[in-house]
């Protein structure tokens, strides 16, 4: 096609790493097998390392025209290795630090939630002064935080509990920050340079060839690993391109001609759009249903709907001054979101306009909510013998303990 072999080897490059939220995105809803669901997740999290150094050599070979096989062997030996060793070293310091805190200090949880945060950005800096691969680094050093958190988790369960809130409220947001990028980008790709650009078509080619390689090599690899034809088309597909490869592609924008980042650009936006909508496309047909949204939620309404209705039943049994009682209802109730806007002022107002309950009347309340949860937590524990125990079951198990757990929280002035 007339494309200089050094060029063609960095589009090559542009077009490996997968990015972990797009796969997801792709595989939301279905049942992936377990082995290729791991092993896609392990790919995106060591292949950006890879990616960049990859990346990075192929540039130079375009820019300079001669490629060094010998440096570019030890470059890729020393950013991964250091990466490792980086990584390790400072995970085992950052857990011996958070241990020793933990351990003379049970109220330093706070102060521990910000030292497990920060860690990934203090061993990335770390890293990448040292000139080695800053994402294996951190990497690595997950990996060994991980076996941390399984082994102390119960020191202080309250820290640990706040840090898996704050971690997928992070993640969440990294997510969803992630995919506006790439919206926008890819936007300002096709106004800039389809629409406004050359009309030349040749990026088309170019990004077809780039996928169907890209699937190849992969389902080679697939039956070379022994995951059989089925499991090796899974893994092909599961490949999912997204912000990593475009960032990656600004990455050499001072490497290449204006007209070959533009072909680039385009080229490895199509792989972005393909690796998205052909598995979306082909995953329907060859991987079974998770159960849907729609089904998903009339479980749960059913489930939370019996799961009060017990709470309930149990507070009818007790004896309870009526405001007492009138109080535990409105709070079980709202568990099941029966409260209507006008409950919800009703009881605001009162809540405003009248004096707190006194001490006895407190604990009055608090035993009854106890009991009424006790009742609760007995359902679900019958309902997960009969039935099959998916995720919302410990979703409701889990709201009821956060639930009691206020209510024992001394500290709190509800």
């Amino acid at each position: 096609m007339g494309i200089l072999l050094a060029l063609a080897f960095l589009m090559g490059a542009l077009s490996t790493p997968t990015d972990a939220t797009a796969t997801e995105s792709v595989l939301e809803g279905l049942i992936v097998p377990e082995r290729q669901e791991n092993i896609l997740k392990m790919e995106s999290l060591f292949n950006d390392a890879s990616g960049i150094i990859l990346v990075t050599a192929m540039a130079l070979w375009v820019k300079n025209g001669q490629f060094n096989y010998q440096q570019t062997f030890f470059d890729f030996l020393r950013s991964a290795g250091g990466g490792i060793i980086i990584g390790i070293m400072a995970a085992l310091v950052m857990i011996s630090f958070r241990q020793f805190l933990g351990r003379i200090n049970h109220d330093a949880y706070n102060a521990q939630i910000l030292l497990f945060v920060s860690t990934p950005f203090f061993i990335y800096f770390i890293a990448e002064e040292l000139k080695v691969s800053g994402i294996i680094a951190v990497v690595c050093a997950g990996l060994m935080q991980n076996s941390e958190s399984v082994r102390s988790r119960f020191i202080t369960p309250r820290q640990f509990h706040n840090g898996l809130v704050l971690l997928r409220l992070l993640r969440e947001l990294l997510n969803n920050t992630i995919f506006v990028i790439l919206g926008l980008l890819v936007v300002r790709i096709i106004r800039d340079d389809l629409i406004i650009g050359n009309t030349n078509s040749q990026w088309i080619v170019i990004g077809i060839l780039l996928y169907i390689t890209n699937l190849l090599v992969r389902y080679l690899y697939g039956l070379f690993s022994k995951m059989g034809n089925k499991g090796s088309i899974i893994f092909a597909l599961g490949g999912v391109r997204g912000a990593v490869t475009l960032a990656l592609v600004y990455m050499i924008i001072n490497n290449v001609s204006s007209a070959q980042f533009d072909m680039i650009v385009l080229a490895e936006m199509l792989v972005i759009i393909l690796s998205m909508v052909v598995p979306s496309i082909v995953f329907r047909f060859i991987l079974n249903y998770d159960m849907s949204r729609r089904e998903a939620g009339k479980q749960v309404q059913r489930l939370r709907q019996e799961m009060v209705k017990e709470g309930l039943k149990a507070v009818e049994k007790i004896y309870l001054p009526e405001k007492i009682r009138e109080s535990v209802v409105y709070d079980l109730r709202d568990q099941k979101s029966t409260n209507s806007f006008a409950d919800f002022w009703h009881q605001w107002a009162k809540a405003s306009r009248y004096p707190e309950f006194n001490e006895q009347e407190k604990e009055l309340e608090q035993r009854a909510l106890l009991w009424a949860f006790q009742a609760e937590r007995q359902y679900l524990d019958m309902v997960s013998q009969k039935e099959n125990r998916r995720d919302y079951l410990f979703e409701f198990y889990n709201e009821i303990l956060l639930a009691e757990s206020i209510l024992l929280n001394t500290e709190n002035e509800y």
